[in-house]
Protein backbone atom coordinates (compact mmCIF):
# COMPACT_ATOMS: atom_id res chain seq x y z
CA UNK A 1 0.00 0.00 0.00
CA UNK A 2 1.28 3.64 -0.92
CA UNK A 3 1.83 5.60 2.26
CA UNK A 4 -0.39 8.76 1.03
CA UNK A 5 0.23 8.23 -2.70
CA UNK A 6 3.89 8.77 -1.95
CA UNK A 7 6.90 5.50 -3.11
CA UNK A 8 7.40 4.38 0.37
CA UNK A 9 5.28 0.86 1.51
CA UNK A 10 3.75 0.15 4.72
CA UNK A 11 1.95 -3.07 5.21
CA UNK A 12 -2.25 -2.28 5.72
CA UNK A 13 -2.22 -3.33 9.40
CA UNK A 14 0.91 -1.00 10.37
CA UNK A 15 -1.46 1.92 8.99
CA UNK A 16 -4.38 0.72 10.55
CA UNK A 17 -2.84 0.04 13.83
CA UNK A 18 -1.64 4.05 13.86
CA UNK A 19 -4.91 5.27 13.04
CA UNK A 20 -6.21 3.20 15.76
CA UNK A 21 -4.00 4.70 18.25
CA UNK A 22 -4.38 8.29 16.74
CA UNK A 23 -8.26 8.29 16.78
CA UNK A 24 -7.87 6.96 20.67
CA UNK A 25 -5.26 9.91 20.99
CA UNK A 26 -7.73 12.39 19.61
CA UNK A 27 -10.79 11.11 21.96
CA UNK A 28 -8.81 11.69 24.95
CA UNK A 29 -7.36 14.45 23.96
CA UNK A 30 -11.03 15.80 22.92
CA UNK A 31 -12.53 15.73 26.78
CA UNK A 32 -9.67 17.08 28.43
CA UNK A 33 -9.99 20.40 26.53
CA UNK A 34 -12.58 22.66 25.32
CA UNK A 35 -12.77 24.12 21.89
CA UNK A 36 -15.82 26.66 21.46
CA UNK A 37 -16.77 26.14 17.77
CA UNK A 38 -18.31 29.19 15.18
CA UNK A 39 -19.90 28.89 12.07
CA UNK A 40 -20.43 25.41 12.26
CA UNK A 41 -23.42 25.89 10.26
CA UNK A 42 -20.86 26.91 7.23
CA UNK A 43 -18.58 23.34 7.96
CA UNK A 44 -22.23 21.38 7.50
CA UNK A 45 -22.49 22.41 4.23
CA UNK A 46 -19.42 20.71 2.96
CA UNK A 47 -20.91 17.27 1.60
CA UNK A 48 -18.04 15.60 0.63
CA UNK A 49 -14.24 16.66 1.42
CA UNK A 50 -12.81 20.03 1.97
CA UNK A 51 -9.33 21.59 1.78
CA UNK A 52 -9.08 23.40 4.96
CA UNK A 53 -6.92 26.51 5.60
CA UNK A 54 -5.81 28.15 8.69
CA UNK A 55 -3.59 30.03 10.88
CA UNK A 56 -0.40 28.92 12.11
CA UNK A 57 -0.10 29.30 16.01
CA UNK A 58 1.84 26.09 17.65
CA UNK A 59 2.74 22.93 16.21
CA UNK A 60 -0.61 21.63 18.24
CA UNK A 61 -2.94 23.66 15.17
CA UNK A 62 -3.23 20.32 13.25
CA UNK A 63 -4.62 17.91 15.64
CA UNK A 64 -6.72 21.48 17.41
CA UNK A 65 -8.00 21.92 13.83
CA UNK A 66 -9.19 17.80 13.70
CA UNK A 67 -10.86 17.95 17.23
CA UNK A 68 -12.85 20.98 16.46
CA UNK A 69 -14.02 20.25 12.42
CA UNK A 70 -14.36 15.93 13.80
CA UNK A 71 -12.90 15.33 10.62
CA UNK A 72 -9.42 13.39 9.49
CA UNK A 73 -7.43 16.10 7.75
CA UNK A 74 -4.20 15.42 5.92
CA UNK A 75 -1.96 18.39 6.97
CA UNK A 76 0.57 19.77 4.13
CA UNK A 77 4.19 20.25 6.41
CA UNK A 78 7.28 21.46 4.73
CA UNK A 79 9.53 18.93 3.63
CA UNK A 80 12.51 20.18 5.44
CA UNK A 81 10.91 19.18 8.67
CA UNK A 82 11.16 15.75 7.59
CA UNK A 83 14.66 15.61 9.53
CA UNK A 84 15.04 11.79 9.99
CA UNK A 85 13.40 8.39 9.69
CA UNK A 86 11.89 8.55 13.56
CA UNK A 87 10.36 12.02 12.95
CA UNK A 88 9.47 11.04 9.24
CA UNK A 89 7.51 8.10 10.51
CA UNK A 90 6.18 9.79 13.45
CA UNK A 91 4.60 12.63 10.87
CA UNK A 92 3.66 10.53 7.87
CA UNK A 93 1.58 7.77 9.73
CA UNK A 94 0.53 9.08 13.01
CA UNK A 95 0.11 12.57 12.59
CA UNK A 96 -0.88 12.37 8.46
CA UNK A 97 1.23 15.07 7.83
CA UNK A 98 1.85 14.87 4.18
CA UNK A 99 5.55 16.90 3.26
CA UNK A 100 5.89 19.29 0.15
CA UNK A 101 8.37 21.79 -0.98
CA UNK A 102 8.09 25.30 -0.17
CA UNK A 103 9.17 25.98 -3.61
CA UNK A 104 6.85 25.97 -6.94
CA UNK A 105 8.03 24.41 -9.85
CA UNK A 106 9.71 21.22 -10.73
CA UNK A 107 10.37 20.53 -6.94
CA UNK A 108 7.45 20.67 -5.72
CA UNK A 109 5.27 17.50 -8.23
CA UNK A 110 5.51 14.80 -5.75
CA UNK A 111 3.65 17.00 -2.97
CA UNK A 112 1.10 17.67 -5.56
CA UNK A 113 0.51 14.83 -7.12
CA UNK A 114 0.19 13.29 -3.34
CA UNK A 115 -2.27 16.05 -2.45
CA UNK A 116 -4.72 15.41 -5.76
CA UNK A 117 -4.46 11.61 -5.00
CA UNK A 118 -5.70 12.24 -1.45
CA UNK A 119 -8.59 14.64 -2.37
CA UNK A 120 -9.40 12.11 -5.71
CA UNK A 121 -10.02 9.56 -2.71
CA UNK A 122 -12.15 12.21 -1.06
CA UNK A 123 -10.04 12.91 2.13
CA UNK A 124 -9.65 16.26 3.57
CA UNK A 125 -6.44 18.49 3.60
CA UNK A 126 -5.54 20.60 5.62
CA UNK A 127 -2.96 23.77 4.77
CA UNK A 128 -1.55 26.62 6.38
CA UNK A 129 -1.49 28.81 3.70
CA UNK A 130 1.44 31.12 4.51
CA UNK A 131 3.62 27.99 4.93
CA UNK A 132 5.10 29.17 8.20
CA UNK A 133 4.58 29.59 12.06
CA UNK A 134 3.37 33.29 12.72
CA UNK A 135 2.92 32.80 16.57
CA UNK A 136 0.68 36.17 16.56
CA UNK A 137 -2.07 34.38 14.85
CA UNK A 138 -1.58 36.30 12.00
CA UNK A 139 -1.88 35.13 7.94
CA UNK A 140 0.90 37.67 6.14
CA UNK A 141 0.35 35.97 2.89
CA UNK A 142 -1.69 33.61 0.97
CA UNK A 143 0.53 31.39 -0.79
CA UNK A 144 -1.33 29.54 -4.39
CA UNK A 145 -1.05 26.14 -2.89
CA UNK A 146 -4.48 25.72 -1.40
CA UNK A 147 -6.29 27.58 -4.49
CA UNK A 148 -4.38 25.49 -7.23
CA UNK A 149 -5.21 22.14 -5.78
CA UNK A 150 -9.39 23.52 -5.52
CA UNK A 151 -9.41 24.19 -8.88
CA UNK A 152 -7.44 20.97 -10.00
CA UNK A 153 -9.74 19.22 -8.15
CA UNK A 154 -12.78 21.13 -8.14
CA UNK A 155 -12.63 20.68 -3.77
CA UNK A 156 -14.05 23.84 -1.47
CA UNK A 157 -11.96 25.66 0.58
CA UNK A 158 -12.84 26.20 4.26
CA UNK A 159 -11.04 28.87 5.99
CA UNK A 160 -10.85 28.25 9.74
CA UNK A 161 -8.95 30.77 12.20
CA UNK A 162 -7.73 29.60 15.66
CA UNK A 163 -7.68 31.58 18.99
CA UNK A 164 -6.17 31.24 22.15
CA UNK A 165 -4.07 28.49 21.96
CA UNK A 166 -1.26 28.13 24.23
CA UNK A 167 2.44 29.20 22.73
CA UNK A 168 4.91 26.30 22.72
CA UNK A 169 8.59 27.30 23.34
CA UNK A 170 9.83 29.02 20.02
CA UNK A 171 11.62 27.29 17.97
CA UNK A 172 15.81 28.28 17.55
CA UNK A 173 15.24 29.49 21.28
CA UNK A 174 17.30 26.65 22.23
CA UNK A 175 20.31 25.22 20.17
CA UNK A 176 18.22 21.34 20.54
CA UNK A 177 14.57 22.79 20.25
CA UNK A 178 13.54 21.95 16.75
CA UNK A 179 10.38 22.58 15.13
CA UNK A 180 9.30 18.58 16.00
CA UNK A 181 10.05 19.31 20.12
CA UNK A 182 8.14 23.22 19.82
CA UNK A 183 5.09 20.78 18.37
CA UNK A 184 5.30 18.34 21.49
CA UNK A 185 5.07 20.79 23.73
CA UNK A 186 2.47 22.73 22.49
CA UNK A 187 0.35 19.49 22.65
CA UNK A 188 1.34 18.88 25.85
CA UNK A 189 0.70 22.65 27.39
CA UNK A 190 -2.83 22.53 25.66
CA UNK A 191 -4.31 19.64 26.93
CA UNK A 192 -6.13 21.13 30.02
CA UNK A 193 -7.06 24.46 27.31
CA UNK A 194 -10.26 25.41 28.04
CA UNK A 195 -10.26 28.74 26.19
CA UNK A 196 -9.72 27.59 21.89
CA UNK A 197 -11.38 28.95 19.50
CA UNK A 198 -12.41 27.89 15.80
CA UNK A 199 -14.24 30.20 13.68
CA UNK A 200 -15.32 28.82 10.77
CA UNK A 201 -15.53 30.68 7.20
CA UNK A 202 -17.88 30.10 4.38
CA UNK A 203 -16.79 27.62 1.75
CA UNK A 204 -14.87 29.26 -1.09
CA UNK A 205 -15.43 27.13 -4.30
CA UNK A 206 -13.57 26.69 -7.72
CA UNK A 207 -15.39 28.18 -11.07
CA UNK A 208 -14.69 26.95 -14.53
CA UNK A 209 -11.67 28.59 -15.82
CA UNK A 210 -11.61 28.36 -18.99
CA UNK A 211 -8.17 27.80 -19.23
CA UNK A 212 -7.36 31.27 -16.79
CA UNK A 213 -5.96 28.97 -14.17
CA UNK A 214 -3.61 32.32 -12.97
CA UNK A 215 -6.61 34.35 -12.76
CA UNK A 216 -8.92 31.85 -10.86
CA UNK A 217 -6.25 31.12 -8.16
CA UNK A 218 -6.17 34.99 -7.78
CA UNK A 219 -9.57 35.36 -7.34
CA UNK A 220 -9.71 32.52 -4.79
CA UNK A 221 -6.56 34.01 -3.25
CA UNK A 222 -8.54 37.32 -2.73
CA UNK A 223 -11.63 35.96 -1.52
CA UNK A 224 -9.72 33.64 1.02
CA UNK A 225 -7.81 36.79 2.13
CA UNK A 226 -11.38 38.48 2.77
CA UNK A 227 -12.67 35.68 4.70
CA UNK A 228 -9.49 35.44 7.27
CA UNK A 229 -10.05 39.48 7.79
CA UNK A 230 -14.01 38.68 8.75
CA UNK A 231 -12.80 35.70 10.75
CA UNK A 232 -9.93 37.43 12.68
CA UNK A 233 -12.60 40.40 13.50
CA UNK A 234 -14.96 37.65 14.67
CA UNK A 235 -12.60 36.44 16.59
CA UNK A 236 -11.52 39.98 17.77
CA UNK A 237 -15.17 41.01 19.19
CA UNK A 238 -16.05 37.66 20.57
CA UNK A 239 -16.25 37.99 24.68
Amino acid sequence: MRLHGGPKLWASEIQSGFRLIKDVFLGVYRRLMRIRVFGVEFWKQVHRNAIVVTNHLTGADSLILQIALRRRLFMLAARKWFSSRLVDFFMTLFCDMVPVALEQGARNLLGIKRSLALLKRNQSLGIFPSGELNRDGSIPEINPGAAYLSVKSGTPIVPVYLKNLTLGPEPGSRPWLTAAWEGFFSIVVNIFNRRIEAYIGKPIYPSHTNGKIHEEIERMNAEIRTSFDRLQHQARMTA
